[in-house]
């Protein structure tokens, strides 16, 4: 067999050259793989060296021997150093860099002083093959652990490299090459052509390593992700049971004292004797009724993220509702010198909603506005249908406002705009994320429309009899 031997290392430059190009875009994508960067810039180094070898006679022997060959001990050094950073250990670069320094000198020796072809050829033969051989150590004491089959074979390719070359330089040591390197002969083209053949192959298994590495990298990944869902879901679990067992513990005490408290500020039993029990048990009243709102708004809270809270609705009249719910905070505003005003058209339209959660809506609506509404401001309180049989209940004040950038955070629970007005004010961030949940079970819609220091206007839209319909079916 007889090959051009220009032509093969010429190939062989080309080759190397786009295959790091390959390399570097692989590399781009998986900057986390350890070891490709390194792999890339010795699959580089190795085609510039090759090409300037090949060029000997066109440019000086400082470029094509000792540039050359310079370079391509750089790339082995690469390549090993990559292994290493592949199996998570350090890179080692002064024993390289020494002997590549060492075989350079040497080189230089031989070329500008004794010009003797067959030593040089023979020394190169040596480095480039315990180079080789080296690589292939550092695959099987560590990547072989992890990526067996792939590390194998770039292994099994650098031994095959290392044998040409070793064969090679036997042959020089027999036989004294000719003085043209590049003179046909089978050791030359065979020589050429297996490191060609190794260095494309051995692309490929690093390639494989690479891909290999990022399948085990994910598949360990989904292994965390499901073990955390799964804690996530057992303390999920963990949750709604503690909140339903303590919302049972802690409703039954709590009706008991707000019965009693009732029946201890109405004197339905005689007279308590001093003013100031009527008032102490008008405030155990109080606090015992606003108490069991919050645990009953935390177990709802709860439910809805579980995807539990259901509601059942019902074609009606929603005035009677509304009637019923603004006395319960007409008092607060009142007290605070608010104007609380209602709008409601005649006849009032219709809509499907579960009664009792379409109450709680406009409660936690209302009772929002007038907690965050300053003295002296106003609230009111629309109810408008439209022509497609939908409703829009209209909550309007002119209270503190909330920032575009606050919006998407009050909608999780126990998030507050202002702290320091939301513990003035009593508020506990669960009424507008309550209101949400709720509105997205009548398939409506939410929408806040505010600005600080100037108000809000909360739009609650509730689909026609219609889609609630099909929404059941």
């Amino acid at each position: 067999m007889s090959i051009d031997i220009r032509t093969l290392l010429v190939v062989h430059s080309l080759v190397s050259l786009a295959l790091a190009g390959l390399m570097l875009v692989f590399w781009r994508v998986h900057r986390g793989t350890p070891g490709l960067g390194l792999w890339t810039v010795g699959t580089a180094l190795l085609g510039i060296g090759v090409l300037a070898g090949g060029l000997r006679g066109f440019v000086p022997n400082f470029v094509s021997i000792l540039g050359a060959n310079a370079t391509g001990f750089l790339a082995l050094a690469a390549y090993w150093n990559g292994i290493r950073l592949f199996d998570g250990r350090m890179a080692v670069w002064r024993q390289p860099l020494a002997a590549t320094l060492t075989t350079v000198a040497f080189l230089a020796y031989e070329t500008y002083v004794v010009d003797d072809i067959g030593i040089r050829v023979v020394v190169l033969s040596a480095v480039f093959g315990a180079g080789c051989l080296m690589c292939a150590y550092e695959l099987l004491r560590g990547p072989a652990r992890t990526v067996r089959a792939p590390a194998l074979i770039a292994a099994g390719l650098f031994v095959m490299v290392a044998l040409a070359m070793i064969a090679r330089g036997v042959w020089a040591a027999m036989s004294p090459p000719p003085e043209d390197l590049f003179a046909a002969s089978p050791m030359q083209s065979l020589y050429f052509l297996v490191s060609l053949v190794g260095k494309i192959l051995f692309v490929v298994a690093v390639l494989m390593m690479s891909v290999e590495r990022l399948q085990q990298q994910v598949e360990a990944r989904s292994i965390a992700l499901d073990a955390a869902r799964a804690k996530a879901e057992e303390a999920s679990r963990a949750k709604s049971e503690f909140l339903a067992t303590m919302s049972h513990e802690l409703r039954t005490p709590l009706n008991a004292i707000i019965g009693f408290s009732d029946v201890q500020r109405h004197e339905m039993f005689g007279p308590l004797g001093h003013a100031r029990y009527r008032e102490y048990a008008s405030d155990i009243h109080a606090s015992g009724t606003h108490l069991l709102e919050l645990i009953t708004s935390i177990l709802d809270i709860s439910k809805a993220e579980a995807g539990k809270l259901e509601v059942a609705p019902l074609l009606l009249n929603p005035r009677p509702i509304i009637e019923t719910a603004v006395p319960l905070v007409r008092g607060a505003a009142e007290k605070k010198g608010i104007r609380l005003s209602v709008d409601l058209p005649d006849p009032p339209p219709t809509c499907c909603a579960d009664p009792q959660a379409l109450k709680q809506i406009l409660l936690n609506l209302m009772s929002n506005a007038v907690k965050f509404t300053p003295s002296g401001g106003a609230v009111s309180v629309q109810l408008r249908g439209l022509l497609n049989g939908a409703v829009e209940f209209v909550v309007r004040d002119s209270g503190v406002g909330i920032s575009a950038a606050d919006l998407p955070r009050l909608m999780r629970p126990f998030e507050q705009v202002a702290q320091g007005y939301a513990q003035r004010s009593g508020g506990t961030g669960l009424g507008l994320p309550l209101v949400d949940a709720l509105v997205r079970l009548h398939k409506g819609t939410l929408t806040v429309d505010s600005t600080v220091g100037v108000g809000t206007t909360i739009t609650v839209r509730l689909p026609g009899p219609v889609p609630i319909a099909l929404a059941a079916e």
